[in-house]
């Protein structure tokens, strides 16, 4: 069950329930939450997007001692021992597309850097967002101090896939670059 998809969605289902309690057309709601399609192109930037980003977790996982990953609490850790194929990497995806980026995307990119954007302006309502979206991540520093470089990269990638939404005023590309990205971490967990 992603639960965490379900806790991260039902903010924005109240928000959707009282804007249109208040008159608003259906369209204008999901447009405010970023819950539209895109033109294509906006899914060419989120590649450009996911390459520059994995070559910068590369760079954060050269520092990171490799013991460090074999602790439980790393959420990657459940891959540790499976096989690598193209249709393990495929199952990856999926799992981190609905266990893990959708709810962060509805709810960080779509409805709170939706709102403040349209509250404070790109600059300030993305840095915000992209802070608040580090918050959980923080939780990393628990398991080792030595994972502070993954501290960096989810910021900047909060940033950049904050920026991703406001640029397509859409949810899609960020969730499509948020969920490879996740699979690709992966990757150095499996065999």
């Amino acid at each position: 069950m992603p639960y965490q998809l379900i806790v991260l969605t039902i903010p924005s289902l109240i928000y959707a329930a009282v804007r249109r309690r208040r008159g608003e057309k259906w369209n204008d709601v999901f447009e405010n939450l970023g819950w539209r399609g895109c033109q294509p192109l906006y899914f060419l930037w989120a590649f450009g997007v996911m390459i520059a980003m994995g070559m910068l977790a590369w760079l954060a996982f050269q520092v990171i001692p490799s013991g460090v990953f074999n602790d439980p609490r790393v959420s990657m850790n459940q891959y540790a021992g499976w096989a690598f194929s193209v249709g393990s990497f495929f199952l990856i995806v999926l799992r981190e597309a609905f266990y893990v980026a959708l709810g962060e995307e509805i709810f960080f990119r779509g409805l709170l850097g939706g709102w403040l954007v349209r509250r404070f302006g790109f600059m300030i309502g993305n840095g915000v967002q992209a802070l608040v979206f580090l918050l959980p991540h923080l939780l990393l520093l628990l398991v080792s101090f030595s994972l502070w470089p993954l501290i960096i990269v989810q910021f900047i990638a909060g940033w950049v896939l904050g920026w991703l939404r406001y640029r397509s005023n859409s949810i899609l590309p960020g969730w499509f670059v948020h969920s490879v990205a996740n699979a690709s971490a992966a990757l150095a967990f499996i065999k």
